[in-house]
């Protein structure tokens, strides 16, 4: 990193839905990558290591995808590299987490895990997978980061609550599967949340066929202007490079109120409401 730019690699790999051994490799060839093209942090898609899918293998494999996630540190510690990778983690009582690891320094600094999961067409993340209640951000070198899974973002309120707590980057990691139109919808409800909290959003997702599914890739790094700053190829595993401005937002809100001015009576009469629709 210089100054305030911070150099992202986007490691759009194709995963294998329980081929922890064969997306490690994967991972790990983006990481070298990662390295040559002198980036300061290469993020991964939901769910890297163990692949995205439905079937019982969640069960069986976890523990599998959390020894490879260990080597994968190591990797980073290594190659001097931070790293943002999805996997699935488990907690003291024995529940899965559809989750997020914020490497660095040959360790995990950081875990998020998803708070919206999907339960529609292929999906069937409540079968497997406990949702996540915290929003927190995570302190890098370059700056605080704000961590998303696939439909979270499809709510303002896990952005925004980020960009309370100080994001200077929102990074969504997606396994989002093809369908007509699907690349559109997403650029628009990404520069939506880019709109919404000034900040930058780097947004890689899978790529290729997996269990009889094709992912539509399309990673692309948005900056605070919500202009593209780099755009990863359609259906292909890909790996590009792009710099962001982190002081960028901070400019740039300087002219705009929509931070500084929120209010809380707004926020209490937000919630007064949520609880008026549920009665």
């Amino acid at each position: 990193m210089h100054d305030n730019i911070v150099r992202i690699g986007l490691g759009q790999i194709i995963t294998r839905l329980g081929d922890v051994e064969g997306n490690k490799k994967r991972i790990i060839e983006a990481l070298e990558r990662g390295k040559e093209n002198k980036v300061d942090i290469v993020v991964f898609p939901e769910l890297s290591t163990l692949g995205f899918g439905s079937g019982d293998i969640y069960l069986d494999k976890v523990d599998e995808n959390l020894k490879a996630l260990d080597e994968i540190v190591k990797k980073t510690e290594e190659l001097d590299l931070w790293s943002i990778l999805g996997f699935v983690d488990k907690d003291e009582l024995g529940f899965f987490y559809n989750a997020a690891a914020l490497i660095g320094k040959g360790k995990i600094v950081g875990k998020y895990y998803k708070t919206q999961l999907v339960n529609y067409r292929l999906f069937d993340e409540k079968r497997y997978f406990k949702p996540g209640c915290c929003l927190p951000t995570f302190e890098t070198p370059f700056g605080k980061l704000g961590i998303l899974i696939c439909e979270d973002v499809w709510f303002p309120e896990p952005s925004r609550a980020m960009t309370f707590r100080g994001a200077s980057l929102l990074v969504v990691l997606s396994a989002s599967p093809y369908d007509r139109g699907k690349s559109e919808v997403w650029e628009d409800y990404l520069k939506v949340r880019v709109y919404d909290n000034i900040l930058p959003v780097v947004f890689i997702n899978q790529a290729g066929v997996q269990d009889g599914v094709t992912y539509w890739g399309g990673s692309m790094i948005i900056n605070a202007e919500a202009k593209i700053v780099t755009r990863a190829k359609l259906l292909e595993p890909d790996f590009v490079v792009g710099e962001i401005d982190l002081e960028e937002s901070l400019k740039l809100r300087r002219r705009d109120i929509r931070i500084r001015e929120v209010r809380r009576e707004i926020l209490e009469d937000l919630l007064k409401a949520f609880e008026e629709m549920k009665k």
